[in-house]
């Protein structure tokens, strides 16, 4: 008995609608934690974040001295026809020719190191740093829209919820009202057309509540593809985000705290160390520079005299080298080495006013971010305070819908009695359960109106952390 009665509530737990779609009710918090974690957008900010981690280490490297090294040499034949002592001062007259093969092969190493940019690459630093530091109050800035557009689509879920509840309790009213015209009109106290617009009232609630039930699946898919879920199978929320606070939020700070302004703050100070890195265009710089390189040359002949041959470097006119030829060698090698180290100053005098456009051009950038900063401040305290004055005035609406829905429903019932004493039509009933259920729509619009104000106004007031590397 007992293994019957386990196997039964086995069967039970299997067929039941939950366990065979395998739902699982999501919070908001999860809904938005998932969607920072996998929207796309909030990924495109945090690598522009990384990109500027980098510019940043690389203008910090920027002092660091740099080293070139180079490589080259090349193969060439020295022919010479007619008399041999013109080439060597030797009275010969028995070579008329006179070939050689020679070759060259240098290799050299330079290093700069940059003393004094006339602070550009300082104000670059800065500059940077800056940027970096808008870049990470720009994604803030995204995770608080993020959130405020995952808890609007949440909560359009919970409302179109809700209106499928009411609709379902209105067709379930429009039935109640069918069998109850059907039993009066079968006992003869009421006429046949109440029982045909009882008819009608039920199929234009079963198209209601139809549309209610399209309204939920397809905020449910909105939902799911705002937060980048890719299967929705076993995806769905709960109603806990849906209960109401027992007092008004607060007014709210300043929207000086936003992190969409500080953003636009530190914008301003990277513009203003722009403009200090286009003036130092018109400073000198200094740099220290050391060089080492060596070099070998070689010459072979099938000729047995001694004299000088020059041998000219094309890549370097400014030195000559000479091979010593004898009779008991037929080729010399020659190596030389190197070595230098001085001071570069490099000072502008005229660039064809180039530094002139682009200090104009960091100054028009300058007043442009200080407008944006404004703008800035002036759109998050006009968000904030829209978002206090809805969420106050759609509290107070809801509660007076509640107090219309309430005595709508207590009017319903007064015009039921009378609809059964024969002193009120169905018409009369119809009106009265349609002004019952308008009053519960838009006491549950305004009860949703109330929570998406308050939550913006929350996560537009609350300090928000960076994110985890």
């Amino acid at each position: 008995m007992k293994t019957t009665l386990t196997l039964a509530l086995a069967v039970l737990l299997l067929l039941s609608p939950a366990a065979a779609r395998g739902q699982r009710a999501w919070t908001l918090d999860e809904c938005t934690d998932y969607a920072i974690a996998h929207n796309t957008e909030m990924k495109h900010l945090q690598n522009e974040q990384k990109r500027r981690e980098v510019k940043v280490q690389a203008d910090r490297d920027a002092r660091l001295p740099r080293f070139y090294g180079d490589l080259g040499g090349y193969v060439g034949t020295l022919r010479h026809s007619g008399r041999i002592n013109s080439l060597f001062g030797k009275d010969d007259t028995s070579k008329n020719r006179f070939d050689a093969n020679e070759s060259l092969l240098s290799m050299g190493l330079t290093g700069v190191l940059p003393l004094y940019t006339g602070s550009r690459l300082s104000s670059q630093v800065k500059a940077d740093k800056y940027s970096l530091l808008a870049a990470e109050q720009d994604v803030r800035s995204a995770r608080k829209n993020l959130k405020i557009q995952v808890a609007a689509a949440f909560l359009q879920v919970l409302f179109d919820k809700g209106e499928e509840k009411i609709a379902r309790e209105r067709l379930d009213v429009s039935r109640m009202l069918l069998t109850r015209a059907q039993s009066l009109y079968d006992k003869g106290r009421r006429p046949e057309s109440d029982v045909a617009e009882a008819t009608a009232m039920v199929s234009r609630d079963e198209a209601l509540l139809t549309a209610a039930e399209g309204n939920v699946a397809m905020a449910i898919l909105d939902l799911r593809l705002l937060i980048n879920l890719t299967d929705s199978a076993d995806f769905d929320i709960c109603e806990t985000t849906s209960q109401l606070s027992d007092s008004l939020p607060p007014r709210g700070t300043e929207g000086g705290a936003h992190p969409a302004v500080h953003s636009a703050g530190y914008t301003i100070l990277q513009a203003e160390q722009a403009v200090k890195t286009a003036r130092s265009g018109y400073y000198p710089t200094l740099s220290l520079v050391g060089g080492l390189s060596t070099l070998w040359g070689s010459l072979s002949t099938d000729a047995s005299y001694r004299g000088q041959l020059p041998l000219l470097i094309p890549f370097d006119q400014s030195r000559a080298f000479g091979y010593a030829l004898s009779s008991d060698a037929k080729w010399k090698r020659t190596s030389f080495l190197n070595a230098m180290v001085g001071l570069k100053l490099t000072i502008p005098l005229f660039d064809a006013f180039e530094t002139k456009a682009r200090i104009r051009t960091a100054k028009i950038n300058l007043e442009d971010a200080r407008l944006a900063y404004d703008d800035a401040r002036q759109r998050v305290e006009k968000d904030i305070s829209q978002a206090w004055q809805g969420a106050v005035t759609a509290r107070k609406r809801y509660e007076a819908e509640v107090k219309a829905e309430e005595a709508g429903a207590l009017a319903y019932r007064y015009a039921l009695k009378r609809y059964d004493a024969g002193m009120a039509t169905l018409f009369d009933l119809s009106q009265s359960r349609q002004q019952w259920f308008a009053a519960s729509e838009n006491a549950l619009r305004m009860k949703y109106e109330y929570l998406i104000r308050e939550r913006i106004l929350d996560i537009h007031t609350r300090d928000e952390p960076p994110l985890a590397p």
